[in-house]
């Protein structure tokens, strides 16, 4: 990747405030299931959202420490309680694959992939990974969105294999065209970052044969086994068990 100086902030600023809408409750449902079908065990009231202002707090929280840790993260320009306002980081990385060529996308993949691992081995977790809360200036990725309230509920390596699923689950739409070889790559990408952890590898064999049986039923119905999401999964379920495979 590209090592130019960063460029200058950005003029630009977001604030959240606490009335804005929050997570309706089959929302929070929605994310509850998807975790658990991953075999995470993200508690319901990680994902339920009733407090506004406890929100904002706890991200405003969150962002100060990983700013005095050093990662990047949006700086805070202000907290009164009520709103956060923090300055701009750039562009997310799911908006920049959007507009790149199909054949260019997989080495920014595989680096925000890389990425993570890096701030997995500092000790760190996001809860938010999907490539939409990453965000990349050409030189340097950055991280948004601190909501999630995973830990101490969960187990650091838990809550960090979650992060890694976010993000390939993320990624899904851009990988499946690549095929599983792409998925395989952006997974290598995080292991190789992270040399001699098996977590990720010991989780995503167990994960396998459930995921695997949700493909199998959608076989059972013409317009599901054609559907884009069924092929998507297959191109991700294909490309983990390549990656487990090395292991054999």
């Amino acid at each position: 990747m590209n090592t130019a100086a960063p460029p200058p902030p950005s003029p630009k600023t977001w604030t959240k405030s606490a009335d804005r809408p929050l997570r309706s409750w089959a929302h929070s449902l929605g994310i509850w299931i998807f975790a658990h079908a991953l075999g995470v065990p993200v508690p319901w009231q990680a994902v339920r959202q009733t407090n506004a202002r406890a929100l904002l707090a706890y991200e405003h929280e969150r962002l100060n420490a990983l700013a005095a840790a050093g990662e990047h993260v949006p700086p805070v320009l202000a907290f009164d309680g009520f709103s956060l306002t923090t300055g701009d980081i750039g562009e997310t990385v799911d908006i920049q694959l959007h507009r790149m060529p199909q054949g260019e996308r997989l080495p920014l993949m595989c680096a925000a992939s890389a990425d993570l691992a890096a701030f997995h081995a500092r000790g760190q977790w996001h809860g938010g990974a999907q490539l939409r809360n990453t965000t990349w200036n050409g030189v340097r990725f950055a991280r948004l969105d601190f909501e999630e309230r995973l830990r101490p509920g969960m187990a650091l390596p838990t809550v960090q294999v979650y992060d890694v699923l976010q993000m390939l689950f993320s990624l899904a739409r851009f990988l499946q065209p690549l095929g599983p070889g792409a998925a395989l790559a952006v997974l290598q990408a995080y292991d190789a970052a992270v040399p001699g952890s098996p977590a990720l590898r010991e989780f995503i064999v167990h994960l396998l044969p459930r995921l695997r049986r949700v493909a199998r039923a959608a076989a059972w119905s013409k317009r599901l086994d054609g559907s884009r999401e069924v092929m998507r999964l297959r191109t991700v379920l294909d490309g983990m068990a390549a990656f487990v495979g090395q292991a054999s």
